[in-house]
């Protein structure tokens, strides 16, 4: 995955995010609907984390942290995540 690839993602699925704390760390939180999710697993088909990622199943949509996936991927999350949040 490219930061192209994840901006394009967010920008075109219409994609709510916000800055949050993370257990004292600044972090993005991204909220895709459930029927976006096939999407994003394309993105990250090289994620290969042994323990995965920390995302919690809401009422149609998901809340994944973005940090250690953009970390994992070398991808400047400002530079995705810039302006304001959705």
């Amino acid at each position: 995955m490219t930061e192209i690839e994840l901006y394009k993602y967010i920008n075109d699925n219409g994609i709510e995010w916000h800055r949050q704390d993370n257990d004292g760390t600044s972090d993005i939180i991204m909220f895709p609907y459930i029927f976006q999710l096939d999407d994003f697993s394309k993105l990250i088909k090289g994620f290969t984390r042994e323990e995965g990622f920390d995302c919690k199943l809401m009422d149609g949509y998901v809340a994944i942290w973005m940090q250690d996936i953009c970390d994992y991927y070398g991808i400047d999350i400002e530079k995705v995540f810039c302006g304001e949040e959705k």
